[in-house]
């Protein structure tokens, strides 16, 4: 029997008043002969262990104040449990009272230098968390340390002199379980800041310098104190909380967590996949489910009306690249993952399992970004020169932490890169491209209202340019565009997450915006948009996508929806460039029955019946619409007006500047896409359908059109 072994029975006999005789017990964990967990709390600079108000040393004494019961006995495997990681089975009952510890004997709660660790072993019987749990606290600006709990997840919060705010790390609940007892342990070496629960790595992110000095708030635990306010309610047992001024090695932070073997475990727990269920019967065929833009499935699981970060949820657009003649999809799940879809024709989408899911070392999350093909491994990221890496950056939920993941298998298995970040710096969204006449690639980076400028040779190190592009927002994209379709006169575009453009000229560092800032769509639902470029066959083709935010979708089990693929072109437009959007030609390939009307005229108050069956139609209209005269096409219970000079749907009426000639209809079942004179003018918008009437009517004046088609569509889907 190792001394481990008998430190569990010496525990377990204060426990339950046994003696040592006659006692034999067999516990799997830590390797013969290790030291126990008490071992390590010998060297901690204070540790409670719940069985009284003073520390394991005797020298800092809690005040218990509120519904606090002590010394509670642990049973069973509880209790085994307990023993096995070194604590003594008695526990600390907190039903929403809490403990405080003040300064500590002689101020020694206020912890100097650069390193830390905290160890707090708790647990929630009913899984409600939502309330601080290990703090000492006083604001965002004035923290040390504070380890709290959301509805879904455990973080804790450092504070150091040379970070502003806080540095914060975080675990899931869900993947942990809520109702489990955990170890949780945070250390700090003065650069890196890890949170373990069970052992198991969960976060990391990486502040800078030695903790923050002058916190007067008192260290509480089960509440937190800023500015002599107290917050406290939670309701749960508390196992030991222990501080160190020393960063605790693996080592020790094993054999808290129980040893070994079941960090092993619980591991592959932790960061497993859940199994995919298989798709339900109706997968693509619910009632409110648009049938030719792409909206997300839910894999492991089944739930109506999905939320953000829940599967069936999409939105902002990622990483758009063409390879092998693939079109590849990714999208957020907000921060989650990145979902991904694989076209061969911008119509018909397969969505594969996501490419990569949230890493809880960079504060939580995946957040959206871009992906480049390194035709000549400039990475070195693949060990093939032959087999080129498809290189995605995205941005941690820390908003610092700037991120690649690349595949070498065409996106279907992705590697996080082992050094990441390959960029800290404030705040996200990284769009990465290739710069030809510098020889090198620029990454534009969203902060602080602007996008910085960023430049490589590598992919990996990142060089920031002195001047940054004001007055921008999220999600940028950066491309260029043959003027009026000539291949030699390029300009660049610069479009924004709320979808406005300007065009100008780059020289590789600097943006020189030639046009005001322009809305590439006037509609309601048009948001975060990327392009696709580079592409085999069609050189200078550029395909924009977006995100119609905002749609409704009543008890469906998916959420969101993306635009149509647009084509994007660059002309002059009363003296001034402007961006023409498309819909891509690919839409024809959904052609069905073809509806057809010539020189159909409507006088004022008339309505036109459109015999058209279905719900999916492409609506082609060449019209003659004068002055003083509105048009209204009545689809399914949304209205798109048309006059000479603008264009409407479920929006502010929208500018035609050179007359209305053309109009152009995507309906699929819960959106409207409009587009005037060829793209000058388009509007996006998610409506739910209230009849099923297709009609046209002549509000004033009167109308013609003198060409009228209408295509009924398949859906992208099989066998509907």
């Amino acid at each position: 029997m190792g001394e481990a072994d008998l430190g569990i029975i010496r525990a377990l006999a204060r426990v339950t008043g046994a003696s040592l005789c006659f006692v034999t017990l067999v516990f799997g964990g830590d390797a013969a002969g290790s030291a126990p967990g008490d071992e390590v709390f010998k060297t901690a600079l204070v540790v409670w262990h719940m069985d009284g108000l003073k520390d394991l040393a005797g020298r800092n004494e809690l005040r218990v104040v509120g519904a606090v019961s002590l010394g509670v006995r642990l049973e069973g495997k509880e209790l085994r449990e307990s023993l096995e990681s070194g604590n003594d089975g008695l526990v600390a009952r907190l039903e929403g009272g809490y403990l405080d510890a003040g300064q500590g004997t002689g101020g020694m709660l206020n912890l100097t230098g650069s390193a830390l660790t905290v160890s707090v072993r708790l647990r929630s019987p009913l899984g409600a968390w939502g309330k601080p749990l290990f703090s000492k606290h006083g604001g965002h600006d004035h923290l040390v340390y504070n380890l709290f709990s959301f509805d879904s997840a455990i973080g804790f919060e450092l504070g150091t002199r040379d970070t502003p705010g806080m540095t914060q790390v975080m675990s899931p609940l869900d993947r942990i379980g809520p109702q489990d007892w955990h170890a949780v342990i945070c250390r700090y070496d003065g650069t890196r800041l890890e949170m373990f629960v069970d052992g198991v790595l969960m976060s990391e992110a990486f502040p800078a310098g030695p903790l923050r000095e002058g916190n007067t708030e008192p260290c509480l635990i089960g509440a937190e104190s800023i500015g002599g306010g107290i917050n406290s309610a939670w309701k749960g047992l508390i196992d030991h909380v222990a501080l160190w001024d020393r960063t605790l090695s693996d080592a020790e932070i094993g054999r808290l967590s129980g040893g070994p073997a079941r960090i092993a475990a619980l591991r592959a727990a932790y960061w497993g996949e859940a199994p995919v269920l298989p798709p339900s019967a109706d997968l693509y065929r619910e009632q409110y489910r648009p049938q030719f833009h792409f909206t997300a499935r839910q894999w492991t699981l089944r739930k109506l009306n999905p939320s953000a970060r829940e599967e069936g949820w999409l939105n902002d657009p990622n990483g758009l690249i063409y390879l092998d003649g693939e079109y590849h999809l990714f999208a957020q799940r907000w921060n989650k993952c990145w979902i991904h879809a694989v076209s061969t024709n911008l119509v018909h989408w397969t969505e594969l399992r996501p490419a990569f899911w949230e890493d809880y070392r960079f504060g939580g999350g995946v957040q959206s970004g871009g992906s480049v093909l390194d035709r000549q491994n400039s990475s070195g990221l693949s060990p093939d020169p032959n087999t080129p890496p498809l290189v995605a950056f995205w941005s941690g939920n820390d908003n610092r932490s700037t991120c690649i993941s690349y595949s070498l298998d065409k996106g279907r298995t992705w590697t996080k890169y082992a050094k990441n970040p390959v960029l800290v710096h404030p705040e996200r969204d990284p769009k990465v491209f290739w710069h030809e006449p510098t020889r090198r690639w620029v990454m534009l980076l969203y902060g602080n209202s602007s996008y910085f400028l960023f430049t490589s040779t590598n992919l990996l190190q990142w060089t920031e340019q002195k001047e940054s592009i004001p007055d921008c927002f999220e999600c940028p994209d950066m491309f260029q565009l043959p003027v009026n379709g000539e291949p030699h006169r390029l300009k660049w575009v610069l479009v924004r997450g709320n979808g406005k453009y300007s065009v100008g000229d780059f020289d590789g560092s600097r943006f020189m915006p030639e046009t005001d800032e322009l809305p590439c769509d006037f509609g309601p639902n048009f948001y975060a948009t990327q392009s696709w470029g580079d592409i085999a066959g069609h050189q200078g083709r550029r395909i924009q996508i977006a995100w119609m935010r905002d749609g409704k979708y009543p008890d469906m089990p998916f959420n969101q929806q993306m635009t149509f693929p647009c084509d994007l072109t660059l002309r002059t437009l009363g003296g001034s460039l402007r961006l023409f959007r498309k819909p891509a030609p690919e839409i024809e390939l959904l052609h069905r029955r073809q509806h057809t009307w010539k020189d159909l005229s409507l006088a004022a108050g008339e309505t036109r019946p459109l015999e058209v069956a279905g719900d999916l139609f492409h609506i082609l209209a060449d019209v003659e619409v004068p002055r003083g005269t509105a048009l209204n096409f009545r689809i399914r219970g949304a209205t798109v007006t048309v006059t000479d000079r603008s264009v409407a749907c479920s929006s502010k009426p929208a500018p035609v500047a050179s007359g209305l000639r053309t109009v152009e209809i995507l309906v699929d079942r819960t959106s409207i896409e409009v587009f005037a004179n060829y793209g000058e003018t388009s509007l996006s918008a998610c409506c739910l359908p209230t009849d099923d009437r297709l009609e046209v009517e002549c509000v004033e004046g009167s109308a013609t059109m003198r060409t009228l088609r209408v295509f009924e569509l398949e859906s992208t889907h099989p066998d509907i």
